[in-house]
């Protein structure tokens, strides 16, 4: 999978009011039913992390066309993380529990254990 991505400063994501900005691409590739964070794409598409400092913001045009024809890729809104985001020893990150699940669209059915 080879995605160009902007980068974007993580500062302004505290400031979001926009609903066009301010998106992340989950994997549910790489998001395993017992992960304790969800598993997000990386900024330039340089793998894969936790740490949504290391995964965006981007805009929302950004993150359509990255992920565009990629099925296991998917946006989600800043805005609609806010409330369930962790902040631990200057890191960003999104537990990985039923209710974010359902919130974001995780089927768990779909997520696989891992080893």
């Amino acid at each position: 999978m080879k995605l160009k991505l902007p980068i974007t400063d993580f500062r302004s994501a505290n400031s979001i009011s926009d609903e066009t900005i301010g998106c992340y691409l989950v994997s549910t590739r790489w998001t395993m039913a017992n992960d304790k964070n969800i598993t997000f794409v990386r900024n330039k598409a340089l793998g894969y992390c936790y740490n949504l400092k290391w995964a965006g913001p981007l805009s929302e045009l950004d993150a359509e066309t990255a992920c565009q024809n990629n099925k296991t890729t998917f946006v989600i809104n800043h805005l609609l993380l806010q409330p369930f985001l962790v902040y631990l020893d200057n890191e960003v990150t999104l537990p990985n529990s039923i209710e974010v699940r359902k919130l974001i669209g995780l089927d768990n059915v779909e997520l696989q254990m891992a080893n």
